[in-house]
């Protein structure tokens, strides 16, 4: 009976040992953890609070040369040759668009033989007005070969004045089947390909000087008022991941649009203002101060972002780091405003850039 309470019982001993060394590492292990999480580290904390803040309103635009210009022509003509393509850079004066001039040609071919006759004409005349006016002075002439050859002498000068304003137009016409571009640039959009028909007023192509940027925008007729010329306004291009860009307003139009009851507005970057990546035609929107209004604003960096959930690290009562979801609303310069999730007067790390975890022990500075 000894003997079979022996042989069961050591097992059973080795089985206790091994279970008792287990809970002891556990319990070594737990206090470990629990050791690193109250390891305290050194963060910034800042005290919410709600102020008289300038509310901000954002209106949609887009992003454009400062020297912009869209070519077109005069006459009414095939266009015969573009050899340029959108983005190529051009210098003053290079060819953009050729328009067929054959028809311009001939009739100006015409017209300086039809001059060549009317100065004869003219000079002719000229010498026979001279000679009878001479001889009315001496009372050799009458009053009606006078009065004949003045108006012999007006019509042909007539008739030259108008062959030489012809003459001016033809030249016009001529220029304008030849476009080139106005200053240095890009060619930023085209309208017309070779063999499409070039008519008066219509755009051939557009040229911009991308080393000067503005934005433009249309203003709702309830925000005008508070918007005035060289006022500070923030810029944001999403598609160029460009936000907060300062900028000065410029223009502010004192005409609204009647039927969209909206003021054209435009914005200059400042030279401080980061723009690689701008490319004319962007989306933009311009963010500018219109009211007075009560606002929590915090600085961006406090922000945790946690996929489509937006959240900051306030501290407990025991100043350990507690991780709160906020939302937020719009974005001035480095801050962005706190809608809820943030009461006044709660602490929350002015910068969770820092690696920080929940229920982290904190030490604020």
């Amino acid at each position: 009976m000894n003997y079979l309470f022996k042989n069961w019982f050591k097992p059973l001993a080795g089985l206790l040992s091994l279970i008792l060394m287990a809970t002891l590492t556990i319990s070594c292990t737990s206090e470990g953890k629990e050791s690193e999480s109250q390891e305290a580290i050194l963060v910034e904390v800042l005290t919410a609070s709600t102020s008289m803040s300038a509310g901000v309103q954002q209106f949609p635009g887009r992003v454009a040369s400062d020297n912009e210009a869209n070519l077109s022509t005069i006459v009414m003509g095939t266009v015969t040759s573009v050899p340029v393509k959108v983005g190529k850079q051009v210098n003053k004066g290079e060819v953009l668009v050729r328009i067929k001039d054959d028809q311009i040609l001939a009739q100006k071919s015409q017209l300086e033989a039809n001059m060549v006759q009317a100065k004869a004409n003219l000079e002719n005349t000229e010498k026979n007005y001279n000679r009878i006016k001479n001889l009315y002075a001496e009372e050799s002439a009458t009053s009606k070969e006078m009065d004949d050859i003045s108006t012999m002498y007006e019509i042909a000068k007539a008739n030259m004045e108008a062959l030489e304003a012809r003459l001016h137009e033809l030249n016009e016409m001529l220029a304008y089947t030849t476009i080139r571009a106005p200053f240095d640039g890009i060619v930023a959009r085209k309208f017309v390909s070779e063999g499409d028909m070039a008519a008066p007023g219509h755009p051939l192509v557009a040229v911009a000087d991308p080393s000067s940027m503005k934005i433009t925008a249309n203003v709702p007729e309830q925000w005008i008022e508070d918007i005035k010329e060289g006022e500070k306004v923030w810029v944001n291009v999403e598609s160029a991941s460009l936000e907060s860009l300062p900028a000065t307003l410029t223009a502010v139009s004192e005409a609204g649009d009647p039927m969209s009851r909206q003021f054209a507005i435009e914005a200059k970057l400042d030279e401080s203002a980061g723009t690689e990546g701008l490319k004319t035609g962007m989306f933009a929107q311009i963010a500018i101060q219109v009211d007075g209004s009560n606002a929590l604003f915090i600085p961006k960096k406090a922000l945790v972002e946690r996929g489509q959930l937006t959240g900051i690290y306030t501290l407990n009562d025991e100043d350990k780091a507690m991780l709160r979801w906020v939302r937020t609303g719009e974005s001035y310069a480095d801050s962005v405003e706190v809608i809820s999730g943030l009461k006044d007067g709660e602490q929350f790390v002015a910068d969770a850039t820092t690696s920080i975890r929940q229920g982290q022990q904190l030490q604020t500075q």
